[in-house]
């Protein structure tokens, strides 16, 4: 005869009730389950959906009302409650639990600030040199619309994201950068990472300049023009300079299409000594972006508030506060992302007046066979 669980009120959380061994059993299973979330970095990939929702709408004609969703993610203690108009999503609140667990999915640099999507320009560092005042290194546009004179690319961002090359092995970093006058996001984007100018000295681009270098769409595609002379160059790694310009590219239009490079207008050219494929798409991120990134620092009297976004063997990443001799003044370990899954961090390091180099990075698992640990370094002063 098979076992019934009666009906009633739900059980104590506490665990006073009495159980059957079923109830018992499915408690058990849920909780577990609930404990192995892992909160990820999706904001690109959130607004990559919501723009390709939007065209398929445009294309059946018609009409998305406004209306208010809340993104909730479970296991970290964080939540972003965001908030839909007719053209855009833009994070209206948001909230995360201690330090030791992922963020949001938007940091903001102080409870007195807004979230990172939406820090105004004049907040970014213009260089990876000490500040006294909080920096986020991830301002996400918040102004930026579908349509305009990119067709039906996303244009308006004040900002745009860009990737860089940097580590040992070289891998993918992420900044934002101020936005220019291109036809719409994707191409400023591009041209920025065509400048090869980050903020962070540590980083580096293969590319040159191309000013007239642009991003369309065309059957389903994004078409990438850029002139001979920005692919001129060398590299060691083309393949990877190829992602840089794919990830760069498919950030700022919000949507994962596969990509076109020409080259002075061509197809199937060759760039870095390398032979373009016929299409391009993003690499797994694991595989070429750095584990660990610093996307905003907060400098305090006494202590340095540190957000970032990584990835680790069982989500463990490491980080270290080193003065000007040399000498480590902090280490300790932060919670991130598992085994090629991303998730955001933070955490707060007690320290006294100085300027320090500060690094997190992904601990060595190779017994020091391998490569070496890969992680990002950012300088700060401390008031």
């Amino acid at each position: 005869m098979n076992e019934e669980t009666p009906l009633g009120p739900l059980p104590d959380p506490a665990g006073h009730d009495e159980l059957s061994p079923t109830a018992r059993q499915l408690q058990d299973a849920l909780a577990a389950r609930a404990a192995g979330v892992q909160p990820t970095d999706r904001l690109e990939e959130i607004h990559m959906t919501s723009r390709a929702n939007r065209r398929r709408s445009r294309t059946r004609g018609g009409l998305v009302a406004a209306g208010v969703a809340a993104v909730v993610v479970v296991g970290g203690g964080a939540f972003a409650l965001t908030q839909r108009g007719d053209d855009n999503v833009t994070t209206v609140a948001s909230t995360a639990s201690s330090s030791t667990s992922p963020s949001s999915s938007t940091p903001s640099t102080s409870s007195s600030t807004p979230a990172a999507d939406s820090t105004p320009m004049s907040s970014q560092p213009t260089g990876s040199g000490g500040t006294s005042a909080a920096t986020s290194l991830t301002s996400a546009p918040a102004t930026s619309t579908a349509g305009g004179t990119g067709g039906t690319l996303p244009t308006g961002a004040t900002s745009v994201p860009v990737y860089w090359l940097g580590g040992q092995p070289a891998k993918l970093y992420r900044e934002y950068v101020k936005a220019g006058s291109g036809a719409n996001d994707a191409t400023n984007a591009l041209r920025a990472m065509l400048s090869g100018s980050p903020t962070d000295p540590d980083y580096s681009s293969p590319w040159s300049k191309d000013a007239t270098a642009t991003v369309s769409e065309s059957g389903g595609k994004l078409v990438v023009d850029v002139a001979a002379s920005a692919a001129s160059g060398s590299t060691g790694d083309a393949t990877l300079a190829l992602q840089q310009l794919v990830y760069t590219v498919t950030a700022a239009a919000g949507d994962d299409q596969p990509i076109e490079l020409r080259v002075g207008g061509k197809a199937g050219q060759s760039v870095f000594g390398t032979s373009v494929p016929a299409s391009l798409s993003r690499a797994p991120q694991a595989d070429v972006q750095a584990p660990a990134w610093i996307t905003s620092v907060s400098p305090s009297a006494g202590s340095v508030t540190v957000k970032g976004v990584g990835t680790g063997f069982e989500g463990t990443l490491l980080y270290t506060l080193t003065n000007a001799a040399g000498a480590e003044v902090a280490r300790d370990s932060v919670q991130a992302g598992a085994n090629g899954t991303f998730a955001e961090f933070s955490f707060t390091a007690a320290v006294p007046a100085g300027t320090y180099t500060l690094s997190v990075f992904a601990p060595d698992e190779s017994d020091g066979e391998g490569a070496g640990p890969v992680g990002d370094t950012k300088t700060v002063t401390i008031p």
